[in-house]
């Protein structure tokens, strides 16, 4: 049986992060982090990690230090359907879209996991994450449309899955 609920790791984890979208087109997403508990402002921003800039085709990640973290490409016949991250020439993830009205993906990280992400649809301002069953992230949309705060399971926020939500989330922003 599926365990649609998250575990105990909501209220154990003491971290959240959030991807904010902004400037004029394409679009630049930062994906920061905040402790729990912590507010965030224009003046106190929390931590960058990661910042997603789009050019030509290509989403650049680039970590807090401003090194390259690698470039997210849209693959295949079908554009907009799969998108790839590769760092190296290596692929860290694909991501493909797995509904009609683009709401829900599959995310198959290099390692093997394969996670299924519901993004906001219409009413639902929240998002959720699975893996293997299990929720393994919870966000929601706010407070305005450009951002997106979440919290994932402790162990599991890797860069690359975080470059992954602030990845749908700009293209969910810009469809």
């Amino acid at each position: 049986m599926r365990d649609s609920k998250p575990s105990d790791w909501l209220e154990q984890s003491s971290r959240w992060y959030y991807s904010q979208i902004d400037g004029p087109p394409p679009y630049v997403v930062d994906i920061r982090s905040a402790a729990v508990g912590q507010e965030v402002s224009d003046a106190k921003p929390g931590t960058l990690i990661l910042r997603l800039h789009p050019r030509g085709g290509t989403v650049r990640v680039i970590d807090a230090r401003g090194g390259d973290r690698g470039g997210i490409r849209s693959q295949g016949i079908l554009r907009g359907r799969r998108f790839v991250m590769r760092r190296d020439n290596t692929v860290v993830w694909t991501s493909t879209v797995r509904s009609l009205v683009r709401k829900r993906h599959s995310l198959q990280l290099a390692g093997g996991e394969s996670w299924t992400i519901d993004t906001p649809f219409y009413w639902r301002l929240n998002f959720t994450a699975t893996l293997e069953g299990r929720t393994t992230l919870v966000g929601h949309l706010g407070p305005t449309m450009k951002h997106w705060g979440f919290k994932v399971e402790p162990g599991r926020e890797t860069d690359d899955l975080l470059a992954a939500v602030g990845f749908l989330h700009w293209k969910w922003w810009t469809w």
